[in-house]
């Protein structure tokens, strides 16, 4: 269920030509915090590492706003120091969803002799 509202959500975004403001500092925030969340979830449930989530989560959201920085002068706009730290500090805060997870309990060995 989480991953179908997920992948709603991603198709009303991508299709949605409106920004919410005219310096775009928001869309920032807010795909940085999607990008950071999603992928420091992702890992948390492989490794159950909160750190390391944490770490990967904020860093994926990082890669993810200097790349669109760096297309933007072939787009046709101008590349912002403002946007990218949106962007970064968007995935950090949405990397702290790993935060509050609890671990994985481990699994009981039983032998059968």
């Amino acid at each position: 269920m989480k991953v179908f509202l997920f992948i709603l959500i991603s198709f009303i975004v991508i299709k949605t030509n409106a920004q919410l403001s005219n310096n775009g500092h928001p869309e920032h925030l807010i795909g940085g915090f999607v990008i950071g969340g999603v992928t420091s979830f992702l890992v948390f449930k492989k490794t159950d590492n909160k750190l390391k989530s944490w770490l990967i989560g904020t860093g994926a959201a990082t890669a993810a706003g200097l790349i669109k920085e760096a297309i933007d002068p072939a787009l046709g706009r101008e590349r912002s120091g403002q946007d990218l730290g949106y962007t970064v500090l968007g995935g950090a805060i949405g990397a702290s969803i790993v935060i509050p997870l609890k671990k994985k309990e481990p699994k009981e060995i039983t032998y059968l002799f």
